[in-house]
């Protein structure tokens, strides 16, 4: 009679503590939390056991905790401990391992030289934003003063003139046209205020009868474009005259 080879069976699961002592990153470079660490792993059985799963348990753990304490500052000990040991505090099944973490437990501290300089720190960024916020108010103001010289030099006029009474003299308005014209020329949108100015000094020289007819002119146009109240505003500018005032072309 043939008899049968015993097959040994799984190895018996292992389980253990976790205990560790070691400095977790901060968010500021060589300023580290001090982390203490512990917890439990066993074994899940398997018939090919990991060689040191008590390795395997702690990696896992100072992954999931280095992972949280490097987004936060010093000062953030409790907050920081309260997110690792929310996510360590459920048994969790390593991926493609035999091994769980039962739980485990993190206690952060931070010495006074990381508080001090997460101070220096928060304060930098809080002069750095206000910085920032003031540059964007200025670059907002300039904007809005460009787009009002070039749709309006005389409204810019009077704004110099409230701003810097003692600044207005002789010179200013040659100034102001030589500024509108250099703003012209970097604006996309500039060309257009500079061609009303441009028809403005034409017309000056022009007849009433011919300023209507220029006016109506464009008037027409706008209606070609299916702009009718812009055209019908275009036409209030015409002269009350009545025998200035030119007939609608068709």
């Amino acid at each position: 009679m043939r008899r049968r080879r015993k097959t040994p069976g799984w190895p018996q699961p292992r389980q253990g503590h976790l205990s560790l002592d070691c400095p977790a990153p901060s968010v500021l470079p060589g300023h580290p939390f001090h982390l203490t660490l512990t917890g439990a792993w066993e074994e899940i059985p398997a018939p090919r056991p990991h060689h040191s799963p008590a390795d395997a348990a702690a990696h896992h753990a100072l992954v999931i905790a280095r992972n949280i304490t490097a987004t936060l500052t010093p000062a953030d000990t409790v907050l920081a401990a309260a997110r690792i040991n929310t996510v360590l505090g459920r048994p969790t099944d390593l991926p493609h391992l035999p091994i769980r973490v039962i739980w485990a437990h993190a206690t952060l501290t931070a010495d006074e030289e990381a508080l001090a300089a997460t101070l220096r720190h928060q304060r930098h960024r809080h002069e750095t934003e206000q910085r920032q916020a003031e540059q964007s108010r200025l670059l907002a103001e300039a904007r809005n003063l460009r787009t009002t010289l070039m749709s309006d030099p005389s409204l810019a006029l009077a704004y110099w003139f409230a701003a810097a009474p003692h600044a207005i003299d002789e010179n200013t308005v040659p100034r102001l046209e030589l500024l509108h014209r250099s703003l012209a020329a970097y604006a996309p949108q500039g060309r257009w205020a500079q061609l009303a100015r441009t028809l403005h000094t034409f017309a000056e020289t022009l007849p009433d009868d011919a300023k209507n007819d220029l006016i109506e002119t464009a008037a027409v146009l706008a209606d070609r474009h299916g702009q009718h109240t812009t055209a019908e505003a275009i036409r209030n500018l015409q002269s009350t005259n009545p025998a200035e005032t030119v007939q609608h072309r068709p």
